[in-house]
């Protein structure tokens, strides 16, 4: 087909399960069964666009909606929480060496419960994969630990002991290397603020988007509930 690359798809039937609780076991392992075909066997895949050029789209983001926008006071209170949080993680040399530190695999992208379903057999099968990069899986572990504890629109349900139950399941398919257990703080930050600043961004856009603030509120409540050393 003059080399242009193709996806096949396969119809599998099964129900996606949006609405905790979870069966982390059988999602995590399903992650860590995607990660592991580079972990088992590596080929050499695009850099083009790394994972830290994501963080410089929305680092700056974050710094401009917390310094140039005005938001309801709720939105500013998170800003002031979560800046101190997200300082640190604009030092390029840090977070280079946080990736450096960890297992570089094909990610998924977008680790939520609607892009994950369990098939007759009960065994859990993610699909979209639209967002996929090549880079740290600790991209993908945390931004799963974080969507399975905001349960998506079930944000009443929202329950972050979820998080280190997504990261213990995870591990226990595919252990963590010490690094990355050792970086996990800063990736727990890394990533919330990023997710943080999108949700602020859709809420920019649609000031009626309900869901969203709560979101973003949820997400810096946990930020900032978390003991640092």
């Amino acid at each position: 087909m003059e080399s242009f690359p193709s996806l096949l798809f396969e119809r599998l039937p099964g129900a996606a399960q949006k609405k905790p609780e979870y069966p982390m076991d059988r999602i995590c392992a399903a992650l860590a069964q995607i990660h592991a075909v580079q972990i088992d066997s590596p080929f050499e895949l695009s850099t083009a666009f790394p994972f830290d050029d994501t963080c410089m789209i929305w680092l700056p983001t974050f710094e401009d909606y917390w310094k140039n926008k005005k938001h309801i006071p709720e939105i500013t209170a998170a800003f002031a929480t979560l800046a101190p949080i997200a300082q640190p993680l604009f030092a390029g040399e840090m977070r280079a060496q946080m990736f450096s530190r960890s297992v570089h695999v094909h990610c998924h992208g977008d680790v939520t419960p609607k892009n994950v379903f369990a098939g007759e057999s009960g065994a859990a099968r993610f699909f979209d994969f639209n967002n996929a990069f090549y880079g740290s899986r600790m991209a993908d572990v945390i931004d799963g630990a974080l969507e399975f504890s905001l349960a998506e629109k079930y944000i009443h349900l929202a329950n972050f002991a979820r998080f280190d139950k997504f990261v213990e399941h995870y591990s226990i398919a595919s252990p963590l290397t010490l690094e990355e257990r050792e970086d996990l703080g800063k990736w727990r930050d890394l990533i919330g603020v990023i997710k943080f600043t999108k949700e602020v961004r859709v809420m920019l856009e649609r000031p009626t988007e309900n869901l969203r603030r709560k979101r973003a509120l949820a997400i810096a409540e946990f930020l900032a509930s978390v003991p640092r050393g």
